[in-house]
């Protein structure tokens, strides 16, 4: 389960980082001579983004096209000159090594040049669990599964039909800066948002206080926002009982594991669930958007007695049958809706296939991001992380899904910014006719 507390979670870091990083002091980490392209240090930097080249054109269960991931890799870098890439990946291996050694020759190879590629290359894989990390932004991933403040820009973000990102709330720096429920997040730092929460995760793990500029449009006027990271807890579960006293609500934000029961999110929805209980709560909505995932097996284990789980599918070999934990099933039974969107990820799109897979859950909203895989990683210089996937999830039948995203069962539309101001919710609307009619 190691590996799902990593790559389960955040499949956005990503994102290279802004156009507009400085560049480094002359000498400090590139070279200026055509000798000094084979110093240790630079044969190191070169060969480890050659290596995640091949890893993502070879190894990977989901093979990215190999032009557009060289290309982004020297991109990344910034390096401009027109390259005449070919059909072949060892060819166009061999003509990113060159323009790599070309930069290094005519010192222009920046700073964090392993960091930066990877990055570049993991978002042109478009594979959803490819990223590449740092050591602070890993310690940062573990630190929110474990349901601890981490320094973070501390937004939640949808995508509204001009397929701009508004946040959905915010907390931490971002709420302290002024952000509110509703804001389109035209660009942070000067990078559009055009990913979503993949265009700002690089900042997690970032010093204290690093400036960020947001640059947000409110009730059509722009707004200018500069948020100062801060170490903050994101909310973990929300629970409530809807109007008219038949339906439970939960908002599971992330799926924390923790041995603190108030930083654990099945410790957190088993409160609520015996809240339920007391009250006599016959109906069941799960809402799972802006979960960008963690460790959902003990969340899958306390709302359903099936084992196993579901399923890791390789390229090649046999399914590996995932198994519950020991947490037992709740013995009260309910219809279950749950609500997704695009920014429901990895874990948490594992939890909403195995709710469907084996409570008859409603599955309510839109298309979810596309994480349903198992990763695992490969340590790189400078105490770099690359995560990929290595299986498919597959579902009861050890079926796996399109583009590895759940198809909503109903699909209705995120709220537009007319709904956000009306305080309206046509997704949860949905979910309770859903699940009303499955009961």
């Amino acid at each position: 389960m190691k590996l799902a507390l990593v790559g389960a979670l955040l499949v956005a870091c990503s994102h290279p980082p802004p156009p507009d990083a400085p560049d480094p002091p002359p000498g400090a980490v590139t070279a200026t001579t055509a000798s000094a392209t084979d110093s240790p240090e630079t044969k190191t930097a070169i060969d480890a983004i050659v290596r995640v080249f091949e890893l993502l054109t070879s190894t990977s269960v989901m093979i990215g096209d190999h032009t557009q991931i060289a290309e982004a890799g020297v991109a990344g870098l910034g390096f401009k000159s027109p390259i005449p890439w070919t059909t072949e990946p060892s060819r166009d291996r061999d003509l990113m090594r060159g323009a790599i050694r070309a930069m290094t020759m005519h010192g222009q190879l920046p700073a964090g040049s392993v960091l930066r590629a990877a990055r570049a290359m993991a978002l042109a894989s478009g594979d959803a669990q490819t990223f590449a990390v740092d050591r602070a932004g890993l310690a940062a991933l573990y630190g929110l599964v474990g349901g601890v403040p981490v320094t973070q820009l501390g937004l939640v973000v949808h995508q509204q039909d001009d397929k701009q990102w508004a946040a959905t709330t915010s907390y931490g720096a971002a709420r302290a800066a002024g952000v509110q429920p509703g804001d389109t997040i035209v660009a942070v730092d000067g990078t559009p948002v055009t990913h979503g929460w993949r265009d700002f995760a690089y900042l997690l793990g970032r010093p204290v206080g690093t400036a960020v500029k947001l640059d947000v449009v409110r009730a059509g006027a722009p707004v200018d926002i500069t948020a100062r990271l801060a170490a903050a807890t994101g909310p973990i579960v929300e629970s409530r009982v809807l109007p008219g006293g038949a339906i439970g609500y939960v908002h599971v934000w992330a799926c924390t594991h923790a041995d603190d029961p108030k930083r654990d999110a099945a410790a957190l929805v088993q409160r609520a669930l015996a809240d339920f209980d007391r009250r006599r709560v016959k109906q069941l909505v799960i809402d799972l958007r802006g979960n960008a995932g963690g460790f959902p097996f003990d969340l899958a284990s306390l709302l359903v007695d099936a084992d196993p789980l579901l399923y890791a599918v390789p390229a090649a070999g046999e399914p590996k049958p995932i198994a519950r934990t020991k947490l037992a099933a709740w013995k009260t039974k309910r219809a279950i809706a749950v609500i997704v969107d695009e920014a429901t990820a990895s874990g948490a799109e594992m939890l909403a296939l195995i709710l469907r897979d084996h409570a008859a859950a409603t599955l309510v909203g839109t298309p979810t991001a596309g994480g349903l895989t198992f990763p695992t990683t490969a340590q790189l210089p400078d105490d770099i992380t690359l995560s990929y996937p290595e299986s498919r999830v597959g579902n009861k039948d050890q079926a796996v899904q399109d583009g590895n995203r759940l198809v909503p069962d109903v699909v209705v539309g995120n709220p537009s910014a007319a709904d956000d101001a009306a305080n309206r919710d046509p997704q949860l609307a949905a979910a309770i006719d859903a699940v009303t009619k499955a009961s």
